[in-house]
């Protein structure tokens, strides 16, 4: 009669269940240091964009800084005519001109940023993607000139609007509406007459002027160092990030 022996399993070394741990921690350590690596390699692909990105809206904004500032110092000097020939004695020989510098100084000279990657930043919470301190500081910076830069204009938009309500009472509205073409101020034809010529009615109409002038001045200084603050980030970008 067979004998059945009951199976008999070895029994496994503590070193090999260490040994099998180990092969598992090193297995996920690995795992999550290669994710690690990939999330970090993502980030500052994502990080070299946002760069690239700003250094495009810092061009643009450096391009109309330069025009706005033309634009400011063409309106002083014709502020600077105005308030001359208004103030002359015979002020009613040069109507033509007079008429051309008060109607061309009215208009209102926007600024509109290009802050999309600013923005983005902000909104998205990208800013921390920014490893390079100085960039980081240097893009706030600017921001935040640049936002009392556009604060400043609401001030213009108050001056603007007093000066426009007396040059309703000085000038004909005849004479404005035909200077208009293609939404281009042109000479008035001949040498039109004031509307009204009581003396302290110009006198208030040249004290708005010289606001809108001293407004011109701070806002051609803001340009200036937006414009220098501007280039000098583009710059820093290019170096820390070897863009082009």
């Amino acid at each position: 009669m067979e004998v059945h022996h009951p199976s008999h399993t070895e029994r496994k070394k503590w070193t090999h269940y260490l040994w099998e741990f180990l092969m598992l921690f090193l297995a996920v350590s690995l795992g999550f240091f290669v994710e690690n690596q990939r999330e970090h390699y993502v980030e500052h692909q994502r990080e070299k964009q946002y760069m690239q990105s700003m250094i495009e809206d810092l061009k643009s904004d450096t391009a109309q800084f330069a025009a706005n500032r033309n634009l400011r110092q063409n309106r002083i000097e014709k502020i600077d005519s105005l308030i001359f020939l208004l103030g002359s004695s015979d002020y009613k020989a040069n109507g033509n001109a007079i008429y051309y510098f008060a109607r061309s100084i009215s208009p209102p000279l926007n600024f509109f940023p290009n802050d999309r990657t600013i923005q983005q930043l902000k909104s998205s919470g990208g800013l921390r993607l920014i490893r390079k301190v100085a960039v980081s500081n240097n893009i706030m910076a600017y921001d935040q000139k640049m936002r009392f830069f556009l604060f400043e204009l609401t001030d213009e938009i108050e001056v603007r609007s007093e000066y426009r309500q007396l040059a309703r009472d000085v000038f004909d509205g005849k004479i404005f509406n035909s200077m208009l073409e293609n939404n281009i101020v042109k000479r008035p034809l001949n040498n039109p007459a004031l509307f009204k010529t009581d003396a302290t009615l110009i006198n208030a109409l040249i004290g708005e002027a010289q606001y809108i002038k001293k407004i011109d001045l701070n806002q051609k200084s803001r340009t200036d160092e937006l414009k220098k603050q501007a280039t000098e980030l583009i710059e820093m970008i290019k170096k820390e990030y070897s863009l082009k």
